[in-house]
């Protein structure tokens, strides 16, 4: 591929769409470091604000990386990760039947109903203490870096406790002990595309703004009291979901 300063088409863009080439080819091999911009500069004529704005952009995407004070390198190959049986339940905590693959970020109580809280449980709390339990948190499994981070919200009126049995690491046989009445029956989700926000891409140590999945779901008691709703961050670049279903 030649670049064309006549083409329409801003320089920046042909140098992504060349330095991809040389990634895909294997001229670039994964976890190899490319030519510094200046060498980049020389080697195509062109200015080093273009060089330095196509390279911004395939660091954003996750396809570069730069080390400090070692240059740009090829992002290593990600292996994928499937997420089977996927359903609306997935994220759910109340659904878990064991929390021994849980890592808790946080949790904590939130008095104030924010917007999204309003519209996903409505009036169908029932009475008791107001606010929700926010609660964060990751897979266990011994990776690097997590595959996703999720907020689980629960009416603090079905589970006052909740906080402190997950402090303690009660067994979430207890925990919902003669809470049958409020474990989740029914579930919803939304499934969409959206840039990571600052905590998110801490988390999930990818670039601030790169694609990731969002699952919003929303789950509800036998009587139809809304009692969970999760909202799960995924990394798109290592994550698949399989969804199984059948026709009778």
């Amino acid at each position: 591929m030649k670049l064309d300063k006549r083409s329409s088409v801003p320089l920046y863009a042909q140098l992504k769409d060349l330095l991809i080439e040389r990634v895909d080819s294997g001229a670039y091999p994964p976890g190899t470091r490319i030519p510094s911009e200046l060498q980049l500069c020389e080697e195509l004529e062109l200015s080093r604000p273009t060089v330095r704005q196509a390279i911004s952009e395939l660091v954003s995407e996750g396809t570069l990386s730069i080390v400090k004070g070692r240059g740009t390198f090829v992002a290593a190959a990600l292996e994928k990760v499937d997420i089977r049986g996927f359903s609306a339940f997935t994220f759910s905590l109340l659904s878990a039947a064991s929390l021994e693959h849980f890592h808790f970020e946080d949790y904590a109580m939130d008095p104030d109903a924010h917007e999204h809280l309003e519209k996903a449980f409505g009036q169908g709390v029932p009475g008791g203490e107001p606010g929700y339990f926010r609660v964060d948190w990751t897979d266990n499994a011994h990776r690097r870096s997590p595959l996703f981070l999720c907020k689980s919200y629960i009416p603090a009126a079905m589970f006052p406790d909740l906080a402190a049995d997950l402090r303690a690491r009660r067994k979430m046989i207890d925990i919902t002990a003669n809470k049958y009445a409020y474990l989740p029956a029914k579930a919803s989700c939304r499934i969409s595309v959206r840039q990571a926000d600052t905590e998110e891409a801490r988390y999930l140590d990818i670039a601030r703004g790169a694609p990731v999945l969002c699952v919003q779901s929303r789950l509800t008691s036998r009587s139809g009291i809304p009692c969970e709703y999760d909202i799960a961050i995924l990394r798109s670049d290592v994550c698949d979901i399989l969804i199984d279903s059948g026709r009778s």
